[in-house]
C-alpha cells in the first residue's frame, strides 16, 4: 500500500465486505503515529467508534486499533443522553454499545464523541439533520457517447431551504459499492425545494467489449439508502474525493484534510465523525425488460 492510506467509513466496521465505504486519501510519510478516528451514528443502526494510530504509508500492515480507551457518545439534550461504548472482543480499537443496548440517532440533535486514551481526550461533534424520504429508484439505460450503460436514478422531494446535504449508499445484491469512485455526495444548491425527477447517482461504466467489468447484471438487485450529512461532512467527503482522483506528476502534494476531532493535548487527529438520517428505497430487480434497454 504505497502513498495512500485507506479511510474506512462503515455502518458496521467489522462487517468487512458488506458495509464499508473505502476512500483513498494520500498522506506523506511524515504523518506517522497520529490519532485517527472513524465514527458514525445513524437513525437506523447502533453507533460505532474505531480508534487507531497511523503508520508509515509504505507499510503493508493493517492499522491496529487502540485498546482500553474510554469512549462515550452524548447528545445535546438537557440533561444529555449519554452512552458508553465498549471494545469489541473481535476487533481491537472498535467500540460499540453493550450487547442488547441500543442508541440510535435522532434528527435535530447534535452528537459528541469523547475518547479518553493515554491521558489524552479526543472529541468530535456532528449534527444529525433530517433527510427527505426517498420516493423510489429506477434502473434503466443511460446513453453516454455511443454506448448505453445501466444507471441508477433517484426520485423524491428536496426539502425547501438551502443548506441540505446528501450522501447515497448503493447496494447491489445487498453489498455496498464501497470504492472511492462510487461515493456520491451533493448539496441542494441547484434543486432547492424541487421534486428530483430522476437524478443519476450511479452509472455502470465499463469497457463495452469486456462484459466481465459490469457491476449491474441481469438478475441483480439494487437498493439505495439516501442519507443526510452535515455541511462539514460534505466538504470533508468532497476533499477526499479530490485527493483520491489526483496523483499526476504535476499534482500539488496533498495536505491532511481537517477533521472534526480535536485532542486535549493539541495534537493532530485524523478522521471523521458523521451523523445520518437514513431513508431506504425500494428494491429493483434487473430483469429482461431492463437488460434489453442496452440493446436498443
Amino acid at each position: 500500500m504505497k502513498n495512500k492510506i485507506y479511510i474506512i467509513l462503515a455502518s458496521i466496521l467489522f462487517a468487512l465486505s458488506a458495509c464499508e465505504d473505502v476512500v483513498e486519501v494520500k498522506l506523506s510519510d511524515e504523518d506517522v503515529d497520529l490519532y485517527a478516528v472513524e465514527a458514525k451514528i445513524t437513525t437506523e443502526n447502533n453507533p460505532y467508534v474505531f480508534v487507531y494510530k497511523t503508520q508509515v504509508v509504505s507499510s503493508d500492515q493493517s492499522y491496529e486499533g487502540l485498546s482500553n480507551a474510554v469512549v462515550t457518545i452524548s447528545d445535546n439534550s438537557v440533561p444529555s443522553n449519554t452512552i458508553q461504548l465498549f471494545e469489541s472482543t473481535e476487533t481491537t480499537g472498535l467500540y460499540m454499545p453493550a450487547e442488547n443496548e441500543t442508541y440510535f440517532g435522532e434528527t435535530g440533535k447534535e452528537y459528541t464523541v469523547s475518547i479518553s486514551t493515554d491521558g489524552t481526550t479526543i472529541t468530535g461533534s456532528d449534527l444529525l439533520s433530517q433527510v427527505e424520504p426517498i420516493d423510489s429508484i429506477q434502473v434503466h439505460s443511460s446513453l453516454r457517447g455511443d454506448h448505453r450503460f445501466l444507471g441508477v436514478f433517484t426520485f423524491g422531494n428536496e426539502t425547501p431551504g438551502l443548506g441540505n446535504y446528501y450522501k447515497w449508499d448503493i447496494y447491489i445484491n445487498d453489498e455496498l459499492l464501497n470504492e472511492a469512485e462510487y461515493l456520491m455526495v451533493v448539496n441542494d444548491e441547484l434543486v432547492d425545494g424541487n421534486y428530483v425527477n430522476g437524478f443519476e447517482i450511479f452509472t455502470d461504466f465499463h469497457d463495452p467489449n469486456e462484459e466481465s467489468e459490469r457491476l449491474l447484471n441481469l438478475g441483480d438487485t439494487v437498493q439505495v439508502k439516501q442519507t443526510s450529512i452535515s455541511e462539514f461532512a460534505y466538504y470533508y467527503y468532497y476533499q477526499m474525493l479530490n485527493q483520491s482522483m489526483s496523483g499526476g506528476m504535476f499534482s500539488v502534494p496533498p495536505a491532511n484534510i481537517e477533521s472534526n476531532f480535536t485532542a486535549s493535548d493539541g495534537s493532530t487527529v485524523l478522521g471523521l465523525f458523521t451523523a445520518h438520517d437514513v431513508s431506504t428505497s425500494n428494491i429493483v430487480l434487473i430483469d429482461e425488460t431492463i437488460e434489453s434497454q442496452l440493446k436498443d
